[in-house]
């Protein structure tokens, strides 16, 4: 019985049933919109925010974005949450917060009803899925009726509003008509803590794969390198999602020439589910690295 459950768990490791992660949409909620002459509501569109984030974490639909985190980003950008309706914008504050999926919306009265509307964008897609909810009585209670709609469509909907998983082939021919590796020489080296004893690579396998492929040439010794790919992985456990274990990766990367010199910079995050945490940590940080690949490998054209 032992020989024969082994050997179903490494056909399911081999098809990939096994070891896939789910990725879980990380979720800024923005101030909703008051559509009303009276500047009596205005703090309502805040509080619905915050009422729909708190309904959000209790259905384990969605990773939320820390509201400092986002007030933060929101400053430096020079962005009004109400106003942020282009996309460039929206992609902006997502790459800033690690936010894959932005919601925000409008309340107004119209006759004698009231109406909450909600957008939910996915900032990489630019793709819009929209509900609502009216009646006669106060904002707030209103949001008990929208936020399981919001919730629904996160559930069941995320897979049209995220970006498909990356892989070596994928970013490879996103990068097949800017980047030539000539047997180009490449060093790389990406310290990685996903919190076990002795963790894998992942980040460093990954982008050594992508690397050979764009025909590079990797070595092991930063002085015999004509790039040199270094950076740092961190992955941590953030909770379950649809009976799965979560983990959060981020990922910072630096390319520089022989030389040192500084060709490009950037970091990445990313949260996934699977089976069990090292799956989930190790895919997370794999998906990060090969999205951040996809933006600083260019500097090696």
């Amino acid at each position: 019985m032992k020989k024969i459950t082994l050997i179903l768990l490494a056909a399911l490791a081999v098809s990939g049933v096994w070891a896939e992660s789910v990725q879980i949409p990380t979720v800024a909620v923005l101030p909703f919109e008051v559509r009303a002459r009276s500047g009596g509501q205005a703090a309502d569109g805040r509080s619905i925010a915050e009422l729909v984030g708190i309904a959000l974490l209790e259905t384990g639909s969605a990773e939320l974005v820390e509201r400092a985190e986002l007030d933060k980003a929101l400053d430096e950008l020079q962005l009004s949450a109400v106003g942020l309706v282009e996309k460039e914008s929206q992609l902006k504050l997502g790459k800033l917060v690690g936010a894959r999926i932005i919601i925000t919306g409008s309340m107004f009265r119209s006759g004698e009803k009231q109406y909450l509307v909600a957008k939910i964008i996915g900032t990489e897609t630019s793709r819009v899925m929209g509900c609502s909810v009216s009646g006669t009585g106060e904002f707030a209670e209103m949001t008990g009726e929208i936020a399981p709609k919001i919730a629904a469509i996160l559930e069941k909907q995320s897979e049209k509003l995220l970006p498909g998983p990356q892989s070596v082939n994928s970013v490879a021919k996103q990068l097949a008509d800017t980047v030539a590796g000539r047997q180009r020489k490449v060093f790389v080296r990406v310290k990685e803590e996903i919190q076990v004893a002795v963790p894998d690579p992942a980040a460093e396998t990954a982008l050594k794969a992508l690397l050979l492929e764009l025909g590079f040439e990797v070595v092991k010794r930063e002085d015999q390198a004509d790039f040199i790919v270094t950076g740092e992985a961190v992955a941590a456990q953030s909770g379950f999602y649809r009976k799965f274990t979560s983990a959060s990766a981020r990922v910072e990367l630096s390319v520089s020439d022989g030389g040192k010199k500084l060709l490009a910079t950037g970091t990445a995050k990313e949260t996934l589910a699977g089976a069990t945490y090292v799956i989930a940590a190790k895919d997370s940080i794999e998906q990060a690295a090969l999205r951040l690949a996809g933006e600083l490998f260019p500097a090696m054209k």
